[in-house]
């Protein structure tokens, strides 16, 4: 073995390292790329219930609810997303002031409006998109002096804590 092999064989392994870290940008660049756009629906969203919220009656409430916890969780409230949306237009027969927003996790972003009653999905992939979004959906109503007049349905005893947390900063 000589210098030119020695030279050569350290180019090619600093050509192994670049490509490895070429890999791990692209993958790092894929991802913020997700999730700018899962933020940019999320703030759509966002400024949508923002504007419902203001156009509640004086007694109204925005009712949150995480979708696949309360079909799918220890503590569920319907055997199937169906069954969840029928029972959100009950409430919204019987409380007619309100707004119903179920949020559901999902690979693709969507969202459906039938009067007061929302349906959307997150889009992306990971865990607690839905968390994510009602939270930060319940810190931007605190700005605005409106969270007193939201509720959230869920099961989850980490949302839960992470929403009194929220509630706390007033």
């Amino acid at each position: 073995m000589n210098a030119q092999d020695v030279i050569l064989g350290s180019r090619v392994a600093h050509l192994r390292e670049l490509k490895t870290e070429i890999s791990r940008l692209k993958s790092e660049n894929d991802a913020l790329r997700t999730e700018n756009e899962e933020l940019k629906n999320h703030f759509d969203l966002a400024v949508l219930a923002a504007e419902d919220l203001r156009r509640l009656g004086p007694e109204g409430r925005l009712v949150l609810v995480d979708g696949w916890n309360l079909v799918l969780g220890a503590e569920r409230r319907a055997r199937d997303p169906e069954e969840l949306v029928a029972k959100a237009k009950s409430h919204l027969a019987e409380n007619p002031d309100d707004f119903v927003w179920i949020v559901f996790d999902g690979p693709r972003f969507d969202v459906r409006n039938e009067a007061r009653l929302r349906l959307s999905w997150t889009g992306g992939t990971g865990p607690q998109r839905a968390d994510r979004f009602i939270c930060d959906f319940l810190r931007m109503a605190r700005f605005s002096g409106d969270l007193g007049r939201i509720e959230v349905r869920t099961g989850d005893k980490i949302l839960l804590h992470e929403i009194d947390n929220i509630r706390r900063k007033i």
